[in-house]
């Protein structure tokens, strides 16, 4: 591992151990300045009475935050997230198994349709 690489490293995992990040089902790792995410991203505190819209929109912007510390680290050159619950479309966090439902929905949708179409012809 590179010297930089190391320190930025170090950085990570202050940054990580300051924040309400549970970071015990992340890893990370930096190759010539690149910071890898990988893993399940959680908060490890939730406000009493937080529904699954408010979580979700809490999660979304801690998220930003964390991406926006990691990319302020020095020597960091790009960020890359692999993230098994959370992916990042057109520059917004979105959970996956919200994509998965929408796209779920979409292809019923078009299953029934061509389900309407081979019965009407």
């Amino acid at each position: 591992m590179l010297e930089k690489d190391f320190a930025i490293q170090s950085s990570l995992r202050r940054m990580l151990v300051r924040t309400s990040i549970n970071y015990s089902r992340m890893d990370f790792g930096t190759v010539k300045g690149v910071v890898y995410v990988r893993g399940i991203f959680q908060i490890s505190y939730v406000p009493p009475d937080t529904d699954e819209d408010q979580l979700a929109e809490l999660t979304a912007k801690t998220l930003y935050s964390f991406e926006k510390k990691v990319r302020n680290i020095p020597g960091v050159s790009d960020v890359i997230f692999q993230l098994l619950n959370w992916r990042k479309e057109r520059g917004k966090w979105l959970p996956i198994e919200a994509i998965e439902k929408e796209e779920g929905d979409g292809n019923k949708k078009e299953e029934g349709d061509a389900k309407k179409t081979e019965s009407s012809g």
